[in-house]
């Protein structure tokens, strides 16, 4: 029995012994070194090596060696910008080397292209992409701010803060055109109408998007035909991926406010300088002795400079009050010399802005999925004042939703079904007739602000909204009324701010998008076919609420002028509009086919579309849908990645133009090589990449701007318009009248779409292991075919200039260039990046059928027509006629402009058309 007994204990401490012994073993740690080389057994300094799933690591030397401190059972992983990660398992080895083999990153990188994905190394065309990620990180209200500064090329102009109106107005290269300038856009495959371009852009959740190319050259954009001249934007959406589901919940919270004021002058420097100018007036001009009763007196100043409404010699002398009384009244602020600052009081908000997002993405190898949830809220900077039904601030609530489902429906079949819904609120100060006209609604505030004074506005006093004094004019209980001589000052900002109501806009726009796609490698390998359906509706509420509120005067009490009295209160009843506005609905279709295939090196792709779009808005003047369809077709070709050529075309046309003249070629070309992957470019660390890429072609624009359609339609006429009395016609009565007619809207049945010649020149090229990045592009287009009216119509041509029909006579020119320079790297477990472009176009309007327009001493004010311009430049200045003389007298007297008039051009002629 004893001796089972240590029989058993001996081998339970065995069985203990050898169940500790690893967990011993792996608690010994143990130090590994080795060195990291590439293929070429040059040691890799840098290399981030890290111990899984622990905080220990360590980088390679100069050398590339390296020691890191680890236990049996470890695994060890080595990686490096540039070359593929390796993971090694540590066992009894105390040296490990290791060969990293080389990963070109641009193999792997693609780019969205017009219809089609492309490996970045063979892109030929002048295209930037923006990932989803960036558009994230940059917590703005809408996608449009988000492309400014992300991406070179793009450039935009944000021409209102307003909540729900600071969109900003998207150019690509510049302006190329005095027409519509702006780009088209495309989502997930789907264009978007040229009428309501930015529409679902702008209330589009940058969490559900996946990245945007912009294409900004013809050999990328001609696919687009008359829509492609201005560039095109692609947007492509989030979609699942194989595997568990991914939860991702996001929000940013955070403040706008204005980042400067205008400053306007204190009621002392106001009355100082109104003093002066009154007093000038006198000097200057006799008879002008009665205006010293606007003149402020030094009491007047004094008080102005103190806040205050009485001198302390005033208040001492109120015998009626007691001594606590006078000195409440000393140090009460001015009631009527107050100092304001309208436009702080006005504008000077922290506004809050809130994003909050909840997606999740998964799916089968049957069903893949992505769907979101978004909501937007922004408040303006416009003072918050709620004030019985009043409410004076601006806002904006959004309201997101998106599902992406890809499903295999069959072998060979695949159905993609889209459904995105976009819900916003927007309100905004006044309540003229169109809502998104803010110099209407924002004017009378504006204009009080400027007209007013920074001392008769009281606004809001104890609750109460005061508009004026209601004492006597000139008595101490209005004491400014005849020295301000005006009544402006009472029409003050605050009144006008909650008297001008509120517009609201309720939006709701709905997106589906059905795509069938149908891989046929049973009869090609790479051969495909897939078809698309598209319908947007979207549906505006305006809803104007103009309140009724009680306005008071006020005065200081003659009894006790420490004391307020308010005078008035009376309410009416306020209005209540609601109408439907810019309502719409779009249907797109496509069906195409596509192949690629490779042989020997050779890589060839091709493909060839069909498309249709019809964009439809009730209640528009002409009750006439426009559309556009046409055809596209691409063939690219690269011989092992290291020569590429492309050729695209489009056949579109539109309702626009006459028979006969709606569709038109847009065909475009580029090639492209890569030196660094020729046999004879040596291998090196220092230029590790690089491209040369150049494209021609031609693309159109039939975004023809104005406010006509149907340009091509012939004459109308004007009847029942004045007419003539031709004398007894047939004897039944003495001068009988007769109606005439009147010639009006004239047609042009030639006019067709802007047409632009693109011309491009890029490399691209990595450096030091493709850790510095370059990307430069050298752009030029000439567009003809501008739509312009004529400014050389004599007077005596019969109709006026608003019904000449405008014919295709422009011509612009634009030049520039792009810079892009990025550096990416890793220290340690941390990658950084960073990078700057440079974009620079210079845009000219070569002709424009103005009439001459010269300066000259007989009409000092005309100024220079658009052509003497750059397109988008302001006119600075205007001659007056005494500035306009001493000019000219100086220009005269300089060498080189003896007897020549300095500002008068040489007569112009109209290039002839290409």
């Amino acid at each position: 029995m004893v001796k089972f007994f240590k029989t058993s204990l001996l081998y339970g401490l065995l069985i203990v012994l050898s169940s500790a012994l690893p967990q011993w073993a792996a608690a010994q740690s143990r130090v590994v070194s080795g060195t990291v080389k590439d293929e070429k057994g040059t040691g890799l300094p840098g290399v981030t090596i890290i111990v899984k799933g622990t905080a220990g690591g360590t980088t390679s030397m100069a050398d590339g060696q390296y020691s890191v401190k680890v236990s049996a059972g470890d695994e060890l992983e080595f990686s490096f910008i540039g070359y593929a990660s390796q993971t090694v398992r540590i066992g009894a080895q105390s040296v490990v080397d290791i060969t990293l083999q080389e990963q070109s990153l641009l193999a792997e990188e693609v780019v969205v292209t017009a219809y089609a994905v492309q490996k970045k190394v063979n892109v030929t065309g002048s295209i930037s992409q923006v990932k989803g990620t960036d558009l994230v990180a940059t917590p703005v209200a809408n996608i449009s701010n988000a492309l400014i500064g992300n991406t070179p090329g793009v450039s935009g102009l944000q021409t209102s803060g307003e909540p729900g109106h600071n969109a900003a107005n998207i150019r690509i290269r510049g302006i190329s055109t005095y027409g519509s300038a702006s780009p088209l856009i495309v989502i997930d495959g789907v264009e978007q109408p040229s009428e309501q371009a930015m529409s679902e852009l702008n209330a589009m959740d940058a969490n559900e998007i996946q990245g945007i190319s912009v294409l900004k050259d013809a050999s990328s954009t001609a696919v687009y035909g008359i829509r492609g001249a201005n560039g095109v934007i692609i947007v492509t959406t989030r979609r699942g991926n194989t595997g568990a589901p991914t939860v991702n919940f996001s929000m940013n919270y955070g403040f706008t406010r204005a980042s400067n004021f205008q400053k306007g002058t204190s009621s002392y420097e106001y009355a100082l300088l109104r003093n002066e100018a009154i007093r000038n007036e006198q000097r200057s001009f006799a008879g002008t002795e009665s205006l010293s009763t606007y003149i402020f007196d030094d009491y007047d100043l004094w008080k102005f400079k103190n806040n205050r409404d009485y001198t302390p010699v005033e208040v001492d002398a109120k015998t009626n009050l007691s001594a606590e009384k006078r000195e409440q009244l000393k140090k009460q602020p001015a009631l009527y010399y107050a100092n304001r600052d309208l436009y702080k009081e006005m504008f000077d908000r922290n506004a809050p802005q809130m994003q909050v997002n909840l997606n999740v993405a998964g799916g089968t190898q049957r069903v893949k999925y992505f769907v979101s949830f978004g909501y937007f809220s922004q408040a303006g900077i416009t003072r918050d004042v709620h004030y019985h039904d009043a409410n004076t601030g601006s806002k904006f609530n959004r309201y997101n939703f998106r599902s992406n489902f890809d499903i295999s429906v069959a072998k060979n079949w695949k159905i993609s079904i889209n459904t995105a819904g976009q819900f916003g609120e927007t309100q905004g100060l006044g309540s003229g007739s169109d809502p998104y006209d803010l110099s209407s609604r924002y004017k009378s505030i504006m204009q009080y602000i400027y007209e007013g004074n920074p001392f008769i506005s009281p606004g809001m006093i104890d609750g109460r909204l005061v508009n004026g004094f209601a004492g006597t004019a000139g008595s101490e209980q209005n004491p400014l009324a005849v020295k301000t001589g005006s009544q402006l000052g009472s029409q003050n900002a605050i009144v006008s701010l909650l008297t001008a109501g509120t517009n609201s806009i309720f939006n709701s726009l709905l997106d589906n998008t059905i795509k069938l796609e149908h891989t046929m490698d049973y009869l090609l390998d790479g051969l495909r076919i897939y078809g698309t359906v598209n319908y947007q509706d979207n549906y505006n509420r305006i809803v104007k609420y103009k309140p009724s509120i009680p306005t008071y005067s006020v005065q200081r009490n003659p009894n006790d002028p420490t004391v307020l009295d308010f005078f008035g209160g009376g309410m009416g009843a306020g209005s209540f509009e609601s109408w439907g506005y810019s309502n719409w609905n779009k249907l797109y279709l496509d069906a195409g086919i596509d192949w690629h295939g490779s042989f020997n090196g050779h890589n060839v792709s091709g493909l060839v579309l069909a498309k249709a779009s019809r964009y439809t808005m009730p209640g528009d003047s002409y009750n006439v849908a426009s559309g556009v369809m046409g055809f596209v077709g691409r063939v690219t070709y690269n011989y092992k990645d290291r020569y590429m050529a492309e050729v695209n075309v489009g056949y579109n046309g539109t309702e626009q133009f006459a028979r006969g003249r709606r569709f038109g070629w847009f065909p475009a070309y580029s090639i492209g090589w890569v030196p660094t992957s020729e046999k004879f470019f040596p291998e090196n660390d220092i230029l590790t990449f690089l491209k040369i890429r150049a494209s021609y072609g031609e693309v159109g624009n039939d975004q023809l701007g104005g406010n006509r359609r149907f340009y091509y339609l012939p004459n109308t006429y004007n009847l029942n318009q004045g007419g003539y009395w031709l004398g007894n016609s047939d004897g039944s009565s003495q001068n009988p009248y007769w109606v005439g007619a009147t010639e009006g809207v004239i047609g042009n049945p030639d006019i067709t779409w802007e047409r632009a010649k693109k011309y491009d020149v890029g490399i691209e090229a990595r450096f030091f292991r493709n850790r510095l990045s370059l990307v430069a592009d050298w752009f030029r287009e000439d567009r003809r075919n501008i739509l312009t009216t004529l400014g050389t119509i004599p007077i005596i041509y019969g109709v006026s200039s608003d019904k000449v029909p405008p014919v295709n006579v422009g011509i612009t020119k634009n030049q520039g260039y792009e810079l892009l320079l990025s550096w990416e790297d890793q220290i340690g477990n941390w990658r950084y990046s960073l990078s700057g472009d440079v974009s620079y176009s210079r845009n000219k309007i070569v002709y424009k059928a103005e009439a001459e327009n010269p300066l000259s001493l007989d009409e000092p004010d005309r100024i220079l027509d658009r052509t003497t311009l750059r397109t988008g430049q302001r006119r600075l200045f205007q001659y007056q006629r005494g500035a306009c003389q001493s000019s000219l007298q100086y220009l005269y007297g300089q060498p080189g402009y003896a007897g020549r008039h300095p500002l008068r051009r040489p007569q112009r002629r109209r290039p002839d058309r290409q």
